[in-house]
């Protein structure tokens, strides 16, 4: 049976440094691994090829990643914190993207950045500092192991992901994010949240598969965030 080709987008270094003293694309190899692991075939998107359309034409499904911030200028506000590291290329991909996938009914899921990403597609904002914005003693930027559980979010019944995850009312996630989602975007639910009140997931059931959540379930911390991204790549399926 053919396997479902999904997308991923790259991460990119503008500055370089590090890996290269040029401009280089990277990601985590988790992501490729759970992806391969359960049963999907990961392709690496570069945001230097901004012909999305082209992109789309070859892969069953996108999951779209972490990283840092995107352009404020994106969802009507300006830059003001020193917390924010802009990715300002890899913001007009990603953006393009999303919409392109979601205009093509392609089964996305959003990780963390990519999660913030389907909100401003859809016409939402962004928390551009959440210790700014929110009072709040759970751990949203966690410093420690990924592999491990930070705090607890609620999984509302009734929703696809309480669906998908099996009704557990409540699991254990990491979470490494500074940002979080402000305006709720137009034809969103929530389907999770922090004790603080933070959204932690969202979807849209227009579509056969829009789905984000802000922590960062490529770790298998539990086995809900395996059973989140297998259903994903099932939807992927021709």
């Amino acid at each position: 049976m053919k396997k479902p080709i999904i997308g991923v987008n790259l991460d990119y270094e503008e500055q370089g440094g590090g890996f290269s003293l040029h401009p280089w694309h990277a990601l985590r190899s988790n992501y490729f691994d759970v992806i391969h692991r359960l049963g999907g075939t990961p392709v690496g998107l570069p945001s230097t090829n901004m012909d999305v359309d082209s992109v789309l034409e070859i892969v069953d499904g996108v999951l779209a990643t972490g990283g840092n911030d995107y352009d404020p200028t994106l969802f009507g506000k300006t830059p003001y914190s020193p917390h924010e590291k802009i990715m300002r290329q890899r913001s007009v991909f990603d953006i393009a993207l999303v919409r392109g996938a979601l205009s093509k009914n392609l089964p996305i899921l959003g990780i963390c950045a990519g999660f913030q990403a389907l909100n401003i597609v859809h016409g939402g904002s962004i928390i551009q500092h959440i210790p700014d914005s929110l009072e709040s003693d759970l751990e949203h930027k966690s410093t420690g192991d990924a592999h491990k559980a930070v705090h607890t979010v609620d999984i509302i019944a009734g929703t696809k992901l309480s669906h998908i995850l099996g009704n557990p009312g409540t699991i254990e996630v990491n979470s490494f994010h500074h940002q979080g989602i402000d305006q709720l975007g137009q034809g969103l639910r929530v389907n999770a949240k922090a004790s603080d009140g933070l959204i932690e997931g969202i979807e849209n059931p227009d579509y056969k598969f829009c789905m984000g959540v802000q922590w960062h379930p490529e770790y298998g911390v539990t086995a809900y965030d395996n059973q989140l991204i297998q259903s994903f790549i099932s939807a992927c399926l021709p």
